[in-house]
């Protein structure tokens, strides 16, 4: 009898454990930030909106915001050489905010390369975006 109950609850243990991901997911944010000279080291994409989207990428340096075809580091809107930009965002129904695309720009000493997406989009929203 004891042997049963040891083999239904290893069975019940087993069976409880979720399986591996197949696939691992892509990164919310990937690319690159420097300052002068330093690496940012990039944490998480945050979209948002007031009034339109707009997408806010932390970083170990500071917070970069792009928005209404402007960026800016740390609250301060940054004066560009370049600001290259393939993107596309929405707002939900229930106010959260979506945001997919890429940035690249050269402002000052600040430069960088992104690819983001942000804000777990579905499968639906990326077929609109």
């Amino acid at each position: 009898m004891r042997s049963g109950l040891l083999a239904v609850a290893w069975l019940a243990s087993a069976c409880s454990k979720p399986e591996p991901a197949t696939s691992p997911m892509a990164p919310e944010v990937a690319g690159r930030v420097t300052v002068g000279a330093t690496a940012a080291t990039l944490q998480r994409c945050r979209p948002g909106h007031a009034g339109r989207v707009f997408v806010e990428v932390d970083t170990s340096l500071g917070t970069l915001r792009f928005g209404e075809g402007k960026l800016h580091w740390n609250g301060e809107e940054q004066r560009c050489d370049k600001l290259d930009r393939s993107w596309g965002g929405g707002l939900r129904q229930d106010g959260s905010a979506y945001f997919r695309g890429t940035l690249a720009f050269r402002c000052g000493t600040l430069d960088g390369e992104l690819t983001l997406d942000c804000g777990q989009i579905t499968p639906a929203e990326r077929a609109e975006l």
